[in-house]
């Protein structure tokens, strides 16, 4: 056994703390300022008390008093002391005022001498308790050899000064250890206590602030998929609009500017799609893949990013391995996208000069055990992977690290940023059943470090490539026609007349209702519908439909990314999820997928 584990294991024996914060040792300094005011208080008492008896040497004795509390009046109330300067003093000044006891009342004194080991362990540590102990020990024999080497126990012959004063210590030795002891190990108990309770109540307030976070998140969330929904109705109208107008008006100057407005239309679709990832609508298509084969993948764009003088550094735990998840491709991409461009901004320009500026993206598997884990409230029994990107810049304040994830919080300035990067990635990581987490210090860095479940081992299975879709002509018009579903006149009149122009026959529809009704006269070569509908919505249609005709494929048309009423059974079996806005050859690639 190691000198370091002896030592563990007396400490834990002994319950002494590993450290002490600042509000243990305001605790320590409370109990010691206590001490002082009752000994200041009582100590005067007793020098009235003295004033009343007859004593030898009084006025000696009542100068020795006075100025001895005239010395703890000035320990108590001086301003600039530590505690431990403070406590250490007023151990010293007992210890020595009982010298001067010793002189004068002999033996009698012993009972200041017995606090000084005692004070000792309550004010400053165990450890200084015992110091103490040994040096009043050592006090007590030297004063009594000094002073009393008459004094015997028993007859007068049976034991020699030096036996009688040894006996004397150990006695003493005995007795102010156990008070010691036992003193010590009930303060540090309560210190251990009062430790663990503060722990206690910090974690407390975390888990609250997390939940409120969660809370305001999910409320934005709610409201950003209700915009986003109809906001990609009207894009979807907008750009199948404007792709009809340049099939009709192929002019250059025309096609140029209505290029504009397909160009303006995608960006309001990119932000749609940040919007729906903030508010955990992740996007459709998840399936196993590697997270470190993307990361991989993104190097050479997240290279791209860097200013002049700026270093990336990947690090892969074990690049052997794959790291399996669940996601789609995409979401990863964007959050680290979104992650490095944020580390990018934080490098100061004198570190960029002096080619310091560094950025390091990590990728490790995360202990079960991991703090982390709890912080984020996540399930222990699961494995995890987690990635920090971590960067030497300029670190981000307290304040602006609580809302980090707020969409549209951003530091930079106007024009410059939408402020929905990180509120996305914050949404997206969620949505994956995983967690984020910011650490910073300003003028050092920061590390962002988000965690996402590894897939089970039952889904680690080797998947072969999907054959590639047959293109197909258009089919002709006497053939099956397609039934279209939209509860919005335009996005419905818009897709009919792509499908038309295409030569396909269209039954077009704006309620599930209709949609029945005609489901129950003929039959379909193909069903397109919109997902949310007044009431019912596109998945309980595609039920109805296949009910009739089992095999019928099926377009699903949604604004919302993934949908989670949408069973796996169903998805499997012939249906295309058409994510708003679509442009025309979009929708034509889904038919030609399908047909």
């Amino acid at each position: 056994m190691t000198r370091d584990s002896l030592l563990q294991m007396l400490r834990l024996l002994l319950l002494l703390p590993e450290n002490r914060d600042a509000g243990l040792l305001q605790w320590r300094i409370s109990i010691l300022r206590s001490i002082q005011l009752a000994t200041l208080t009582l100590g005067a008492l007793t020098m009235i008390a003295h004033t009343q008896f007859p004593i030898p040497d009084q006025t000696l004795i009542l100068v020795a008093d006075a100025l001895a509390l005239v010395c703890l009046a000035a320990l108590t109330f001086a301003p600039q002391l530590s505690h431990q300067i403070r406590a250490w003093l007023f151990l010293f000044l007992i210890y020595f005022f009982w010298f001067w006891m010793f002189s004068q009342v002999d033996v009698v004194s012993i009972i200041y001498l017995l606090s000084v080991p005692v004070f000792a362990a309550m004010l400053v540590s165990l450890r200084a308790g015992i110091i103490m102990l040994t040096l009043a020990c050592i006090g007590l024999f030297v004063m009594g050899l000094t002073y009393s080497p008459d004094i015997v126990i028993g007859a007068a012959e049976a034991m020699s000064p030096l036996q009688t004063w040894s006996m004397m210590v150990v006695n003493f030795a005995f007795c102010a250890s156990l008070l010691t002891l036992a003193c010590g190990v009930l303060i540090n108990r309560l210190e251990l206590a009062l430790a663990l309770r503060r722990q206690a109540e910090e974690r407390s307030r975390e888990l609250t602030q997390h939940m409120q976070q969660m809370e305001k998140l999910q409320a934005v969330g709610t409201l950003a998929s209700g915009v986003a929904h109809d906001f990609n109705n009207i894009l979807t109208i907008i750009m199948s609009l404007t792709e009809a107008v340049k099939d009709q008006h192929p002019a250059p100057a025309a096609t140029k500017q209505l290029d504009q407005v397909l160009l303006a239309s995608e960006r309001g679709r990119d932000i749609v799609r940040q919007m729906l990832m903030f508010s955990r609508q992740s996007l459709s298509g998840r399936e196993l893949i590697d997270l470190n084969n993307v990361l991989t993948q993104m190097e050479p764009l997240l290279r791209a990013q860097l200013p002049a003088g700026a270093r990336l550094q990947v690090c892969i735990e074990d690049a052997s391995t794959p790291c399996w998840i669940n996601a789609n491709a995409s979401e990863i991409q964007q959050v680290l996208m979104n992650l490095t461009s944020n580390a990018v901004l934080a490098l100061t320009p004198d570190r960029q000069a002096a080619a310091d500026a560094q950025i390091t993206i990590s990728v490790a598997a995360l202990n079960p055990d991991d703090a982390l884990l709890t912080k984020l409230s996540l399930d222990s029994n699961k494995s995890y992977a987690s990635v920090t990107v971590h960067d030497n810049g300029v670190g981000i304040p307290p304040a602006v690290i609580s809302r980090l994830f707020e969409p549209f919080f951003t530091t930079r300035e106007p024009g410059e940023g939408t402020g929905l990067g990180l509120a996305s990635s914050h949404g997206i990581i969620s949505a994956l059943g995983g967690g984020i987490n910011v650490t910073s210090e300003v003028g050092i860095g920061s590390d962002f470090r988000f965690v996402l479940p590894l897939a089970a081992p039952t889904d680690v299975v080797t998947e072969t490539d999907a054959a590639s879709p047959t293109t197909t002509s258009p089919r002709p018009i006497d053939q099956l026609p397609i039934l279209l579903v939209d509860d919005e006149p335009l996005i419905l009149g818009t897709a009919r007349a792509i499908l038309e122009h295409m030569g396909y026959p269209v039954t077009a529809v704006s309620s599930a209702a209709d949609a029945r009704a005609a489901l129950a006269e003929q039959e379909f070569a193909l069903v397109i519908t919109d997902f949310s509908m007044p009431g019912e919505n596109g998945v309980s249609l595609i039920r109805h439909a296949r009910a009739l005709q089992p095999d019928i494929p099926v377009i699903l048309v949604s604004g919302l990314g993934q949908i989670d009423e949408l069973d796996d059974d169903t998805a499997a079996n012939r249906l295309v999820m058409l994510p708003k806005p679509y442009k025309k050859q979009d929708l034509l690639n889904a038919i030609e997928r399908l047909l």
